[in-house]
């Protein structure tokens, strides 16, 4: 049986890992098929488990933790799909997938799996709430106090349009590319009318989210930087979060020092630009 653990957090999130030994094992001794030698990873920390088409995982003497519960020493527990292993510092999605893709197609549908589990989180978060704000009172306030906040939720995580996921924290629309490649020029032209046909507006705070994006070709600067040109004319302004070193050098050659990059998505909207 085969399935993926997707690395959800760190410099190779995203990454899906394919597994399709019936005993994988993670830990920090040779014979692991996993290693990190992180002081927290025990030698031989779990392993996971095919058996008769279901996915076990099974400790073996860390602390392992499945959605942030601690596993007993020596126990086996089912996975499914959406669960998450945390084992050290190092932190997975699984999912299953039997249909072969291609790598590219592959590390798109594991940023989808991975976006899709966080979103998820979120809204297990505001279900809480909601249900304190009706537990305290049956008020018509509280039912609008709930609406609110979903409304507010809805807001941020935004809408996916073709190959961008668009959303309005503030009074900054956050636009985040899908895609892994910024290379190929005939996708470039596609992302580029998805791009003009959403930001088609006058006055706009544009926030470009480069989470996604893992190669990028000098055409693909070449749009962002006609982009900005663009947004200009509109009376509107740039940033740029989350964008990987290697990519920096190649912005700043076509756009200058006129827009600016923010490591991350909070302190850009906390930002003035």
């Amino acid at each position: 049986m085969k399935f993926y653990l997707i690395v959800a957090k760190g410099k190779h999130q995203g990454l899906p890992i394919p597994i399709e030994i019936d005993l994988f094992m993670i830990g920090s001794d040779p014979s692991c098929q996993l290693r990190s030698t992180h002081p927290t990873v025990a030698e031989r920390h779990c392993a996971l488990v095919s058996r008769d088409r279901k996915v076990f995982i099974r400790d073996m003497g860390g602390q392992t933790l499945v959605n942030d519960e601690p596993m007993p020493e020596n126990a086996e527990w089912p996975l499914h799909a959406g669960d998450k292993i945390k084992v050290g510092p190092l932190e997975f999605i699984i999912q299953f997938r039997e249909k072969p893709l291609s790598q590219r197609d592959l590390e798109e549908w594991a940023l989808r799996c991975l976006d899709e589990a966080q979103s998820t989180k979120k809204l297990q978060a505001v279900d809480e709430l909601v249900m304190m704000a009706n537990a305290k009172t049956h008020s018509l306030d509280a039912a609008q106090a709930a609406a609110a906040i979903l409304d507010r939720l809805s807001a941020q995580r935004g809408v996916v349009r073709g190959r961008l996921r668009i959303s309005r924290e503030g009074n900054v629309t956050v636009v985040r590319i899908n895609d892994v490649y910024l290379v190929d020029e005939a996708e470039l032209a596609h992302i580029d009318k998805e791009l003009r046909d959403n930001l088609n507006a006058q006055s706009l705070r544009v926030l470009l989210d480069f989470k996604n994006v893992r190669r990028m070709s000098s055409a693909g600067a070449m749009m962002v930087a006609n982009l900005a040109r663009w947004l200009r004319h509109n009376n509107s302004t740039l940033a740029i979060c989350r964008l990987r070193d290697e990519f920096r050098e190649m912005l700043s050659t076509v756009l200058g020092r006129t827009i600016p990059v923010y490591p991350d998505k909070p302190t850009a909207l906390m930002a003035e630009w």
